[in-house]
Formats: structure tokens, C-alpha cells, sequence
């Protein structure tokens, strides 16, 4: 920001310079020039009359009044000069207006016209941590509490854009300043705002559906993974659309669909980013549970899958960190059929899960275990978390996200050994 603002106070100073300039010069001074040609027009004509009175042409009297007449003609046109020296009395406010008015319009030229949302986005790109697919939660958290500049910045975006609505450029701009201040919601409806020009660019959709996924607190599966597939089609590899599609299809339980998608997201992923541990974290555990060996992210997945088939190894399992032994109330029994449990350990006091483990039309008691291999995120496994509550969660609809209908129940803190955990509530 701080750049930004001495390139402009540079270019402004230039402007002027260039424009004040020429005000600065000591001007010739036109009246010396036009008085030295009316007193040669003045002899010339003199000449004439003087000849034309010796020859007899004119009397004396006739003399006098054209020799006045042609003096006064002359003085009149060197008096013409006086308002050249009259312009220079003003040159230096003209000067000071210039310096003045110069920086000021192009300030408000800037905040009508310009982006000033960019500056948020450059100002906190930069900011430290995990992140989840599309880097919502990386730059949200490094901006937890954003320069006032920036926050002011995208509110004056956002209010040009309410008197100037229609500008999809401008919206798609202060829905990701928002999404960078961790400000999902408000994301999300300045993607709605956008129109329909956001059907026809697969970056928009797959921004608009990262939004939506953190709004729902990391999770992906319904319109965002609509959204991530819409823009999939648009642009086959569009990293975050594969990354958002792929996960949903493992928050479903749909490995089979998750894989190619996973492996084209490896292919396109930076080696060595936090998306690169992400991705191969998603292949690891959908491999593993369809029985095969899991590629990194580094290498060739179809090269690896086959090196790893033709040694007759799969990738081994993770250490269990936490048993939870899920059991049901009897009053819930009759409406638990085909149902799906969701078994989801966080930290006390945050919303957004640790480890999530699914299982299908499961009977009661169960006992779950819990290991590295369920964490969201591998820079945040689960046995580095410390104390933990698991939520065990009977969905009616098969979603990961919870509706009304479900039925609950939350285990005591715990880190490791094995923990209880009764269904015996149901969301209204």
C-alpha cells in the first residue's frame, strides 16, 4: 500500500512538473518585438508621407493629420502587449491550483473509477498459514485484524459498486477482498451480484463455491461441489474447482469419482505447497480405502498406482489416535435405518473440524477409530490437536452438513485412549 501510494505521489509530481513548467519560464517579452517592427512601419510610412508632401501631393495641413493618425495606429498595437505581462502576474496560483487540484481529482478519479478492493487483496496476500482448498482460510487468518486502510478500501468498493451495480469485474474483485478478510458471507453475496457473466467464467465459479464451502465451515458437498463441477466444465483444470470437486466427492464417500479428479489436481498443484500436502493427503486416504496404493503428489499417480499393484503393497494404515464407541438412545433406534454416520472430532470451542470419518448404514454399538488418516488438513493432523470432543451424527439426507432432522450426540474432551458418545438428541 505504502508503494502504491509513492508511485502515484511520483506521477503526480511529474504531471505537474510537466504542466507547471512552462509557466516557470521567463517569457519574451512580445511588446520589444512588435515595438521594434511598428517604428520600421512608422519610418516607412513617414518616408512616404514626407515624399509625397515634398512632390506637392499634400499640404501641410493634410500632413499633420495622416502623420498623427499613423502615430496613434502605432501606439495603439504596442499597447497590445500589456496583457501578455498582465498573464504573468498570475502564474504562481495558477501554479499552486495545480498542485492542489491535480492529486486531489485523481484521488477521486481512483475511488469512482479504479479498484481499490486490489489493495486489500496485496496487502494481505502475503499473510502466514494452513489453508484448505482455494486459500480462504490462509489469508483469513493472517488478516484477522486487517489495517483500517484496507477495510476502509473494500467499504468504498463496496459502496461504488451498490450506486454503480453493473460492473461484474468490480463485484468478483470485492468478493474476494471479502473472502481474504475472512468475511465469507458478505463473499458470497457479492457472487450472487456478479450476473451472468459468472456462468461463462470457470475462476468466478470456482471462487463463488470455495466461498460457500468455508461458509458452511470447510464443507464442500452440496452447491459448492454444484458450482466447482460447473466450472470443471468450463475449464477442465481449473486447480481449485478439482481440488473443491475432488474433496466433496471423499466428503461423500465417493473415492471412485474423487480419484480423477485428485490426479489431474496433482498434476496442476505447486510441488511443495501446502495444496500440493493437501491433495496427496485427499489420494492417500481414497486409494487406501479402495485398496490401492496412493501416489504423492510429486509423482506420476498412474506410474506409481502400478509400481505399487505390481509389488502387491498398499499404502499402510495410519495409527489410530482415538476410539470412539458410538452408541444409540432406544427412542431413536426406529428412524436410524439407512441413515448415515458422520463421526467429527474438533477442538472445544471451534466450529471447523479436525477429522471427519463416515460410515454407511451402521448398527449400534460401534466402535470408531480415529487416526491421522481423517484429518482435514495434513498440516493439522489429528494427533497434534490435544484435546478433542468428538460429535457423532446420524444424517437423514446422507450430507455432511447438518439439517434438521439429525439426530446427535457430543463425547466429554479427550486426546487419545477411548472415548463415549450417546445419539440421543435430534435437531429441530
Amino acid at each position: 500500500m505504502i508503494a502504491f501510494v509513492l508511485v502515484a505521489a511520483a506521477l503526480t509530481v511529474v504531471v505537474a512538473a510537466t504542466l507547471g513548467l512552462p509557466l516557470l519560464r521567463t517569457p519574451r517579452s512580445p511588446g520589444v518585438d512588435r515595438a521594434a517592427l511598428n517604428a520600421r512601419l512608422l519610418r516607412d510610412e513617414l518616408a512616404i508621407l514626407e515624399s509625397e508632401r515634398a512632390r506637392g501631393v499634400l499640404d501641410p495641413s493634410a500632413f499633420e493629420l495622416q502623420r498623427d493618425e499613423l502615430t496613434r495606429r502605432v501606439l495603439e498595437d504596442v499597447g497590445g502587449a500589456a496583457p501578455a505581462r498582465a498573464l504573468a502576474r498570475h502564474t504562481i496560483p495558477t501554479l499552486a491550483g495545480m498542485f492542489l487540484l491535480l492529486p486531489l481529482s485523481g484521488a477521486l478519479l481512483y475511488l469512482l473509477l479504479g479498484s481499490p478492493g486490489a489493495l486489500a487483496l496485496s496487502g494481505a496476500a502475503a499473510a502466514p498459514g494452513s489453508t484448505a482448498p482455494g486459500g480462504a482460510v490462509q489469508a483469513a487468518a493472517g488478516a484477522a485484524t486487517p489495517p483500517r486502510q484496507i477495510q476502509d478500501m473494500v467499504s468504498k468498493l463496496a459502496a461504488r459498486l451498490n450506486a454503480h451495480p453493473d460492473d461484474p469485474k468490480g463485484w468478483a474483485m470485492l468478493a474476494r477482498s471479502y473472502s481474504v478478510l475472512g468475511r465469507f458471507g458478505e463473499a458470497v453475496q457479492a457472487y450472487a451480484r456478479i450476473g451472468p457473466s459468472l456462468r461463462g467464467n470457470a475462476s468466478w465459479l470456482a471462487e463463488y463455491a470455495d466461498a460457500l464451502a468455508m461458509q458452511a465451515g470447510g464443507n464442500p458437498v452440496g452447491r459448492p461441489e454444484s458450482l466447482a463441477h460447473a466450472a470443471l466444465r468450463i475449464d477442465p483444470d481449473n486447480l481449485l474447482a478439482l481440488m473443491l470437486a475432488g474433496y466433496a466427492s471423499t466428503q461423500r464417500g465417493d473415492d471412485q469419482a474423487a480419484l480423477p479428479l485428485l490426479r489431474r489436481a496433482a498434476r496442476e498443484v505447486a510441488p511443495g505447497s501446502d495444496d500440493a500436502a493437501f491433495v496427496d493427503n485427499l489420494l492417500q486416504h481414497a486409494q487406501a480405502r479402495l485398496g490401492r496404493a496412493a501416489p504423492g503428489a510429486g509423482a506420476s499417480p498412474a506410474s506409481t498406482t502400478t509400481s505399487a499393484a505390481n509389488k502387491g503393497t498398499i499404502a499402510p494404515a495410519a495409527a489410530t489416535v482415538l476410539v470412539a464407541r458410538v452408541s444409540l438412545a432406544p427412542a431413536l433406534r426406529a428412524q436410524a435405518t439407512g441413515r448415515t454416520l458422520y463421526v467429527i472430532a474438533r477442538k472445544p470451542g471451534q466450529d471447523m473440524p479436525v477429522a471427519v470419518l463416515k460410515r454407511a448404514s451402521p448398527t449400534f454399538p460401534l466402535d470408531v477409530a480415529l487416526s491421522d488418516a481423517d484429518s482435514m488438513l495434513p498440516s493439522q493432523p489429528l494427533s497434534k490437536a490435544g484435546s478433542v470432543r468428538i460429535e457423532a451424527r446420524l444424517s437423514a439426507t446422507g450430507d455432511a452438513m447438518p439439517a434438521s432432522g439429525d439426530d446427535y450426540g457430543v463425547s466429554a474432551a479427550a486426546s487419545t485412549g477411548q472415548v463415549d458418545v450417546r445419539i440421543d438428541r435430534r435437531r429441530p
